[in-house]
């Protein structure tokens, strides 16, 4: 397993980008999730696997009142179009927790199956990483291993996704193959 340095998001994709290793490709939210209000305090631990398949801790958690709205945050866990809990190959879910004023920005009730929750927003754009690498994501530090993208459509609020969820989650919509423009 490849060590991992710890980076600042905004000048890891700036010099990414205009170095070339890092191309802007546009993708869209597919997946669903189930979701439920959290307890103050309950921790979420999410898993990923490098890119030699070794499983890693990818960021530890908890729940917490979010300012803008004073409720506590989502516990959300990936399902598959029938709503079964997607598992790892080493048996752990995919969860993860969003402060409340962010998923009510990125979700909402699937009309076709209420259990659901589906995405809303649109396209997103994303870099794709070639480091092992750690983000301070949210207040707490998140591994990535190589091959993992950056979300970069908003400047002030980059985060990561390993490349495992990012194939789970997002359909690129750029029809650019691996090849992209360059900013």
């Amino acid at each position: 397993m490849g060590e991992y340095t710890k980076v600042e998001v905004s000048s890891y994709v700036k010099q990414g980008i205009e170095n070339g290793t890092m191309i802007p490709r546009q993708a869209e939210k597919f997946a669903r999730i189930i979701a439920r209000q959290g307890n103050v305090g309950e921790t979420v631990v999410s898993w990923s696997v490098d890119s030699e398949g070794n499983e890693i801790q990818e960021k530890v958690a908890q729940v917490q009142i979010d300012e803008q709205t004073n409720q506590p945050g989502w516990i959300a866990t990936k399902v598959d179009e029938q709503g079964n809990i997607i598992t790892d190959n080493n048996n752990h879910p995919n969860q993860w927790i969003i402060d409340d004023t962010t998923f009510k920005q990125k979700y909402e009730v699937d009309p076709e199956n209420p259990i659901l929750c589906r995405p809303k927003g649109g396209p997103q754009m994303f870099v794709q990483i070639t480091d092992n690498i750690i983000l301070n994501q949210w207040g707490s530090n998140m591994q990535i291993a190589a091959g993992g993208y950056i979300n970069i459509t908003k400047p002030d609020d980059m985060y990561g996704i390993s490349q495992r969820d990012f194939e789970d989650t997002y359909k690129f919509t750029d029809n650019l193959g691996k090849k992209g423009p360059r900013l």
